[in-house]
C-alpha cells in the first residue's frame, strides 16, 4: 500500500534520502524546504501523509502542523523530532499529529509509520462513509436497538454510530477517541490493556512505553470531554469504562 507523501524539511540532505526511500517504496514524493512552502503546497494537491520536522527555520513544524490540521483534517502529519524537542512532539500528538518520529530515524521505520498512517487514514474513510451510509437510510424516527447502546451514569454511547452524549449533550469527540471509548465500552468495568487498544484502536503494534505513552494523549483529551469519572486507570495497567448504573429518566 502506498500514498502520496510530503516531506518537510529544511535539511536538504535529509529530505532527498528520505524521498528516494519513499519513491523506491512506491509512494509519490513531494518535498518542501520550509513550512511556508509546505502550506503553498498542500493547497495545490491533495497528500495523504506529510512527514514534518518539528525545527525549522521560519514557520515552526507545531505552528505548521496546526494550520493544516485546520485546513486539511484528514490529513495524517508525522513529526519528525530531536530529543530536545520532544515534550514538543507529544504536544503535537495532542493536538492532532498521527505520531512522532525520534531523530535519529531509519528510512524503513518511517516508511512503516507513513504505512500505518495511511491504513488508518483508510480505516477513518470506510468508518465515514459507513456512517453516512446508516445516517442517509435511518428513518429519523428509529432508535438503535437498546443492546447496542451502554449506558454508564449521564454517558450514553451508541456502538457503532459514533453518537455519544453525557447529560443528554452530544459530544463531538475525534473517530480516535470515539473507537478508543467504543472499545472500553463493549465490556463496561473490564480493563483493556494498552497494546489491545493501540492494535484494535489505532491499527498497530508498538511497544509498552511507546504504546502507554500514544494512549496517554488520547485518554487526557477523552477524559476532558467526558469528565475523569468515565475513564478509568486500570491496576497494572490498561483503561476501563466506569461501570455506573445509568442515571433515572425524569418523568
Amino acid at each position: 500500500m502506498a500514498g502520496r507523501i510530503l516531506i518537510v524539511d529544511d535539511e536538504e540532505a535529509l529530505r532527498f534520502f528520505t524521498a528516494d526511500g519513499f519513491t523506491q517504496a512506491g509512494w509519490l514524493v513531494d518535498e518542501a524546504g520550509s513550512g511556508e512552502t509546505a502550506l503553498a503546497m498542500l493547497d495545490k494537491t491533495s497528500y495523504d501523509v506529510m512527514l514534518l520536522d518539528l525545527r525549522m527555520v521560519g514557520l515552526d513544524g507545531l505552528t505548521v502542523m496546526r494550520q493544516a490540521k485546520e485546513r486539511w483534517p484528514e490529513l495524517m502529519i508525522i513529526i519528525m523530532t530531536a530529543y530536545a524537542s520532544i515534550d514538543s512532539a507529544i504536544e503535537a500528538v495532542r493536538q492532532g499529529a498521527f505520531d512522532y518520529l525520534q531523530k535519529p530515524c531509519s528510512v524503513s521505520d518511517i516508511i512503516a509509520c507513513a504505512n500505518r498512517a495511511l491504513a488508518k487514514k483508510a480505516a477513518l474513510a470506510q468508518q465515514r462513509q459507513l456512517v453516512h451510509a446508516i445516517e442517509t437510510n435511518l428513518p429519523s424516527s428509529a432508535e438503535p436497538p437498546s443492546a447496542n447502546v451502554v449506558h454508564s451514569g449521564a454517558l450514553v454511547i451508541e456502538l457503532g454510530s459514533h453518537v455519544v452524549s453525557l447529560a443528554g449533550r452530544r459530544l463531538s469527540l475525534t473517530p480516535t477517541e470515539y473507537t478508543l471509548l467504543e472499545i472500553l465500552a463493549r465490556s463496561p468495568g473490564q480493563p483493556v490493556s494498552v497494546k489491545e487498544l493501540i492494535l484494535t484502536g489505532l491499527g498497530y503494534d508498538a511497544s509498552d512505553a511507546q504504546a502507554q505513552e500514544t494512549l496517554r494523549v488520547h485518554i487526557s483529551r477523552l477524559r476532558r470531554k467526558l469528565g475523569s469519572d468515565y475513564v478509568l486507570t486500570a491496576r497494572g495497567g490498561g483503561y476501563a469504562l466506569a461501570d455506573i448504573p445509568p442515571l433515572p429518566l425524569n418523568k
